[in-house]
């Protein structure tokens, strides 16, 4: 899913790039390709999502792990 995401984002980037160029340029389908410049958009907006969550994801599976980690402990060694 990684990979699919950042290769998403580059072809979305191509896709903005493209159509700025399109647009500059005074091409004569210019409006096609404004079209495609904002699924780009899209799509980059998809992939930095995706990782977003990943991130925080990863973070908080952490958080857990060391949770577990310091109640065992505890759990394990009462204070008398």
């Amino acid at each position: 899913m990684k990979k699919i995401a950042l290769a998403l984002a580059f072809l979305g980037a191509l896709m903005a790039i493209l159509a700025q160029y399109a647009i500059d340029n005074d091409w004569i389908w210019y409006g096609v390709f404004h079209t495609l410049g904002f699924i780009g958009y899209i799509f980059i907006i998809s992939a930095v999502a995706y990782f977003s969550l990943l991130l925080i994801h990863q973070m908080s599976r952490n958080e857990k792990m060391r949770i577990r980690r310091f109640y065992h402990r505890n759990q394990s060694n009462p204070e008398v």
